[in-house]
C-alpha cells in the first residue's frame, strides 16, 4: 500500500474515526489509492498512530459508502467499478436524484449562495486557462455539493454523496470531460437552468451535464 496518500491536509479537530475516513476516502476518490488496492487494518493503524477501534470504524463507514470491500478470508480493498455500473447504474442515479431535488428549488438559491456557485466557475476557468485539473476538479465537486446542499432535503443529500463518492471514483481515474476550457461554461449554463426556473430545461440540462458529457467519452477510456 502507497505511503503517499497520507500527504494530505490534516484536522486535527476531528475525532480519529472521521480523521481516518476522510483521509482514506479523499485519496480513494482522488485516485492515490488505486481500485483493487489491500488496505491492511494495522499498516493504517501504524500511519495514523491510533488504535484499531477507529481504524475499523473508518473502514466500516467507507464500506457503508461503496469505497472498500470486505472479502472474507481476503480482506479489505479499494472498490472497483464495472462500466456497466458506472454507466447505467451510477450516473442515472445520480440523475434521478438531482432532478428531484433541483426541480422547484430556485427560491432557494439566495444572492449568497449564487456568488458563490460563480466564485467556482471563475476558478473553473482560471483553472482550465493553467490546465489545472486538479482545480477544475475541485470546483466542479464544490459546484455540485453547494447546489444539493441548497436544494436537497437531508435523505436525498445523503444519497446523493453516496453515489458521488462512487462517481469521483472514476472521474479522477479518467480525468474530466469534456475538455478543461468548457467545463466552466458547461456549469454556468446549468446555473442558469435552475434559476430560470422552467423544469422541462432543467431536466434537459441536468440529463446532458450528469450523462451526456460523460459517458461518450468514458464508453471509449473504459476496456
Amino acid at each position: 500500500m502507497s505511503t503517499d496518500f497520507f500527504k494530505l491536509s490534516s484536522g486535527n479537530n476531528l475525532s480519529q474515526r472521521t480523521h481516518v475516513a476522510h483521509m482514506l476516502r479523499e485519496a480513494i476518490v482522488s485516485g492515490k489509492l488505486k481500485p483493487g488496492t489491500q488496505l491492511k487494518q494495522n499498516e493504517v493503524g501504524k500511519k495514523f498512530e491510533c488504535s484499531p477501534g477507529p481504524v475499523r470504524e473508518a473502514m466500516r463507514d467507507l464500506e457503508s459508502e461503496g469505497l472498500i470491500e470486505h472479502f472474507p478470508n481476503r480482506g479489505v480493498f479499494v472498490t472497483q467499478i464495472t462500466k456497466e455500473e458506472y454507466l447505467e447504474m451510477l450516473l442515472p442515479a445520480r440523475v434521478v436524484l438531482e432532478k428531484f431535488a433541483l426541480k422547484h428549488a430556485a427560491k432557494k438559491f439566495t444572492p449568497e449562495v449564487i456568488e458563490t456557485l460563480n466564485e467556482q466557475i471563475e476558478i473553473m476557468r482560471k483553472g482550465a486557462k493553467k490546465k489545472d485539473i486538479d482545480s477544475v476538479s475541485e470546483a466542479d465537486m464544490k459546484f455540485h455539493m453547494i447546489v444539493m446542499q441548497t436544494a436537497a432535503t437531508q435523505q436525498t443529500f445523503h444519497l446523493w454523496k453516496s453515489v458521488m463518492s462512487r462517481i469521483r471514483l472514476e472521474l479522477y481515474r479518467v480525468g474530466p470531460h469534456p475538455v478543461l476550457a468548457e467545463q466552466a461554461p458547461n456549469h454556468a449554463h446549468l446555473l442558469a437552468a435552475i434559476l430560470n426556473g422552467d423544469v422541462k430545461q432543467l431536466y434537459k440540462e441536468i440529463e446532458w451535464h450528469c450523462i451526456g458529457s460523460v459517458s461518450d467519452p468514458l464508453k471509449k477510456d473504459f476496456k
